[in-house]
């Protein structure tokens, strides 16, 4: 009777001992769950933001271009300028439905991967805009003619035009110096400062969270094992 009560109480024991980490767990979970949601929400927002201003820029340099298809300076700087902000647009709602399909309740090992793939995304679409640094001059063409119905390439010296050229053409290495510096693994303060305001910090800390859940998982396996 002895051996049996002991096996009774210690059974017991058990049940409630992986009742109570379940319990724990699940509250973890919910914990981190929130936290992680309302990051990403934070950049869902800051996407939405920008998606919108990338389109109302690609709907006025169309306009622009239109109505100025007859002089080859507003043409190309305009299409020129286009491309980059329709880049811009694809990546930044591309983000914005990675971010809206995410499924909270899947298995962290999946919602991981997910993530992954969010902040490389973001990362790329990043990299991709800083190709449009040596183009500087086509936001001096159009912001002119635009603001001020001023046509500055026509009525720019030859030496002027020529100075912003060389420039131009020194900015295409550092542009792409630029762009292979922009990596996770950047241990420039500076870098790793842009990578965080371009959403990274708010994708990181949601990675932060699911793999904390993750470990708090793995030590409840071994415990209960």
């Amino acid at each position: 009777m002895e051996d049996i009560d002991f096996k009774n109480l210690w059974n017991n024991y058990s049940s409630n001992l992986d009742a109570k980490l379940e319990i724990n767990f699940a509250s973890f979970k919910k914990t981190n769950v929130k936290k992680t949601r309302l990051h990403l929400y934070k950049l869902l927002f800051q996407r939405i933001i920008e998606g919108l201003l990338f389109v109302i820029f690609s709907a006025l340099l169309a306009i622009f271009s239109i109505n100025n298809y007859t002089v080859p300076q507003y043409l190309i700087s305009g299409v020129i300028l286009g491309c980059f902000s329709t880049i811009g647009t694809i990546g930044t709602f591309g983000q914005i439905i990675l971010i809206l399909r995410l499924n909270y309740s899947e298995p962290v090992t999946i919602f991981l991967v997910k993530l992954e793939k969010l902040k490389t995304y973001s990362l790329k679409t990043f990299k991709l805009l800083f190709l449009s640094c040596p183009f500087y001059f086509a936001y001096i063409i159009i912001g002119f003619k635009a603001i001020f119905n001023f046509d500055i390439y026509a009525n720019s010296s030859s030496s002027w035009l020529l100075s912003n050229l060389v420039f131009s053409i020194l900015l295409i290495p550092i542009s792409i110096w630029l762009y292979k510096k922009l990596n996770f693994d950047a241990q420039s303060n500076w870098i790793k400062e842009l990578i965080a305001n371009n959403g990274g910090k708010q994708i990181d800390s949601s990675i932060k969270f699911i793999n904390e859940i993750k470990e708090y998982q793995k030590k409840d396996s071994e415990n209960i094992d």
